[in-house]
């Protein structure tokens, strides 16, 4: 199943409506707003790395998927906060080191496994570290995982760095 177009809807909204209010919830700072990296939000890893496994959620919420994009890296790489807010968790879950930055309006991107100084409460901003990436990915290949959510539903992080609206040709103006 790939996102519906009410939950891209949703994302978006939640997040212009975030930039529109002024005052993010938990005053998280740099209110980020999805798009091709110029709209608050960017690439977690420098410089852009290769997309070694796309987001791919199930059916139902409870079946297997892929709730996230795994981002091709080596463990020591830099992690970086793709949009401002506060750290809401850094521990382990399974095997796995993992961090999460709660950016407001609901969204809420992790990232495992990651190494971290860090702790709960931290406010981080667009681009600044957030940790390493460590080992113990569940990808076959050495990664990043990245996962994003809206409130309890699960998006495809993707969407808030690529322009993934769909191409409009339009007339050619004049001869």
């Amino acid at each position: 199943m790939k996102v519906t177009s009410a939950v891209a809807g949703t994302l978006l909204g939640a997040s212009l409506l975030l930039g529109i209010s002024g005052t993010p919830p938990r005053q998280v700072p740099a209110a980020p707003q999805p798009g091709n990296g110029t709209g608050g939000w960017s690439w977690p890893l420098a410089p852009v790395p290769p997309v070694v496994r796309t987001f791919d959620p199930p059916a139902q919420r409870w079946l297997s998927g892929h709730r996230g994009a795994d981002l091709g890296a080596e463990p020591g790489t830099a992690v970086r906060a793709p949009a401002g807010g506060i750290v809401s968790f850094v521990g382990v879950i399974v095997d796995r080191p993992v961090l999460v930055i709660d950016h407001g309006a609901g969204l809420r991107s992790s990232f495992e496994p990651v190494r971290s100084s860090l702790g709960v409460g931290a406010i981080v901003a667009t681009g600044d570290e957030i940790g390493m990436v460590g080992t113990g990915a569940h990808c076959d290949r050495l990664c990043l995982h990245w996962g994003l959510r809206l409130f309890e539903e699960y998006v495809d992080p993707l969407l808030t760095i690529r322009d993934m609206r769909p191409s409009i040709l339009l007339p050619k103006q004049g001869p």
